[in-house]
């Protein structure tokens, strides 16, 4: 675990603020590993999370925020959940048959620029994917896909 710094938060906000319009991130974040980024907004202050780790080993704590990828933020749905009210940018719409197989892990065969693109159908977020021009990648996670 490690806590992320002022001057690299304020890079991780300018990012956000240019993939998505987000300016304001009130949580403390933490890495782990090489990409993954997690939000804590809890009571403990940075010195007893850091007594925490070395004590216990902590794997994870807060939510799974973003991943890191290539100078680039991939936000989890928890994410886009808590900063729905400032995402302004990026979004693609969606219709019901696509969110659809959205839900279910798919890829979705869409045309759009190289971004990761937050997909909203009937007025909800449901999500992020990386476009690669032809098609939107999906990063649901397995647990929270729909059987088929």
């Amino acid at each position: 675990m490690q806590i992320i710094k002022s001057k690299e938060k304020k890079q991780i906000i300018e990012q956000l603020n240019k993939q998505f319009g987000i300016q304001d991130l009130p949580y403390l974040l933490l890495r782990f590993g090489k990409e993954k980024i997690r939000a804590y907004s809890g009571s403990l202050s940075t010195e007893e999370l850091k007594i925490l780790d070395k004590t216990l080993n902590i794997e994870t704590i807060g939510i799974y925020f973003a991943a890191e990828i290539n100078n680039e933020l991939r936000l989890s749905l928890d994410a886009i959940q808590l900063l729905k009210n400032q995402i302004s940018k990026n979004i693609l719409e969606i219709d019901n048959e696509q969110a659809e197989k959205w839900f279910k892990g798919q890829e979705l065969l869409i045309k759009t620029d190289r971004n990761f693109k937050i997909l909203k159908n009937n007025n909800e977020f449901i999500g992020c994917g990386k476009s690669t021009g032809e098609k939107i990648a999906n990063f649901m996670p397995k647990e929270r896909r729909i059987k088929s």
